[in-house]
């Protein structure tokens, strides 16, 4: 890890707002990390690239990230982690996973992701494998906290998150924040990855696979 710098004084707040925008990840992309930041931090986020990018230099000069190329762009590691600085750096509520989701998708385009606007053979077997990753995560996490896995509640859970994402991405985040917060990074992350279209229409299709369990 490279030495740091002025490391009695610790990252400054807006330093703080910058290593947040990483979310759950290790590395980010050089442009992700400055849209995360203008949704995460819009109190403090009229900042123009430029200087975004001066903060992100002056940040690896103190050992706090790590800079490196990710297919052919500039990306960023993140090197300082919440138990250095006292301070929790992973998003804690939902409006801060939904701030880091929207500005993943503003830059989805420019790195050649799918973009799932229609309904193909390809859009649903790739919903088929998230659908089967969120039931696997939310079986696992039952197992976890209650000890035994209820099909029921499996599929009153996938059919709640189903009709919270109809009425906002903030709705879904207010329902896993409460009632499954083991799931919260998984979620976030399929929302940053392929878009909320997507995840609605994953846990549609999971929620009818699950539906024989209701009872």
């Amino acid at each position: 890890m490279p030495e740091r710098r002025g490391e009695t004084d610790g990252p400054t707040s807006l330093e703080l707002d910058i290593m947040r925008s990483f979310g759950w990840a290790v590395v980010e992309m050089e442009d992700t990390l400055y849209q995360r930041y203008l949704h995460f931090s819009a109190a403090k986020s009229l900042m123009a690239e430029e200087a975004f990018r001066k903060h992100l230099r002056e940040m690896e000069a103190k050992g706090y990230v790590e800079s490196l190329k990710l297919h052919g762009k500039r990306a960023y590691r993140r090197l300082l982690v919440g138990k250095d600085i006292g301070k929790e750096l992973h998003p804690q509520v939902p409006l801060d996973e939904m701030r880091l989701a929207l500005g993943s998708l503003k830059t989805k385009p420019k790195f050649g992701k799918k973009i799932r606007s229609k309904v193909t053979t390809e859009v649903i077997e790739d919903s088929d494998t998230v659908g089967k990753e969120i039931q696997r995560v939310l079986e696992n996490w039952m197992l976890k906290t209650a000890g035994r896995i209820s099909k029921g509640a499996v599929h009153a859970h996938v059919a709640n998150m189903m009709a919270a994402l109809n009425e906002s991405e903030e709705e879904l985040f207010e329902y896993v924040r409460i009632e499954l917060p083991g799931l919260l990074a998984e979620i976030g992350q399929i929302l940053r990855t392929y878009g909320s279209d997507f995840l609605l229409l994953t846990l549609r299709l999971t929620e009818q696979k699950v539906r024989k369990y209701r009872f």
